[in-house]
């Protein structure tokens, strides 16, 4: 673990990450202790100059400024107590630390099926395969692991180079019906998964994507996020 007793720590709720809130309340806290399976004693934050107790079982996206750069991970509220003068706050990590630059959409961890096929600079210029049939398009599976209002996070098998214009094709559920999409991305990044020969994992970034697909997806992360949280606490 490369956090330390002392980094500084700022907290935003998952709600408004989720929802992509144009003003969201950054709460500012900072280590105290580092505790056995994954969990942390941080100061009750501060929210303009007062203390906020913040609320057990909430989730948030947590951002700890390290020696190493900006890190960040979500974390749920375990508990919350004073000992003495001092307030504190006990939250557990819920995954790895990953280093980031902050994040313009959160990303929400999910398992569906796709496809994508790589497209012509004119097609991206026109914004359409004009001279090809559906039948000609050479399209290749994909397994989406993680999605956001701005980009894909995607396993295949298809070797693709950093930057190259891609079509991605899937499907969402939300509220009983069935939104389709056919988005052009960015390749951002694509790696060789260790132990697997042949497949990789591929950051994508939405291109030329209209506010209403990107608001579908949106509500889609936030109502799985909501479902999610009703199920851990037994009331699904």
């Amino acid at each position: 673990m490369s956090l330390s007793i002392g980094n500084k720590i700022e907290l935003v709720k998952l709600d408004q990450i989720i929802r992509n809130d144009e003003i969201k309340k950054v709460y500012s806290s900072k280590i105290c202790d580092i505790m056995p399976k994954n969990t942390l004693q941080i100061s009750m934050p501060i929210y303009e100059g007062k203390i906020v107790p913040l609320n057990v079982d909430e989730k948030y996206s947590a951002c700890f400024y390290t020696d190493k750069g900006l890190m960040q991970t979500n974390v749920i509220v375990s508990s919350r107590y004073r000992s003495g003068n001092l307030f504190f706050l006990e939250v557990v990590m819920l995954g790895k630390l990953e280093k980031v630059q902050r994040r313009e959409f959160y990303r929400y961890k999910c398992i569906m099926n796709g496809r994508m096929r790589i497209v012509s600079d004119e097609e991206y210029q026109k914004g359409a395969a004009y001279d090809l049939s559906e039948k000609e398009l050479i399209w290749n599976d994909m397994k989406i692991i993680d999605i956001s209002g701005g980009g894909l996070k995607i396993v295949s098998k298809l070797d693709i180079e950093k930057n190259e214009i891609v079509m991605v094709d899937f499907k969402i559920a939300i509220f009983n019906a069935i939104h389709s999409f056919s988005i052009m991305a960015r390749i951002l990044s694509s790696n060789t998964i260790s132990g697997h020969t042949g497949i990789y994992e591929q950051r994508l970034e939405f291109l030329k994507i209209d506010s209403e697909d990107r608001d579908i997806i949106i509500k889609f992360i936030f109502e799985s996020e909501r479902q999610k949280r009703a199920k851990e606490s037994g009331l699904k």
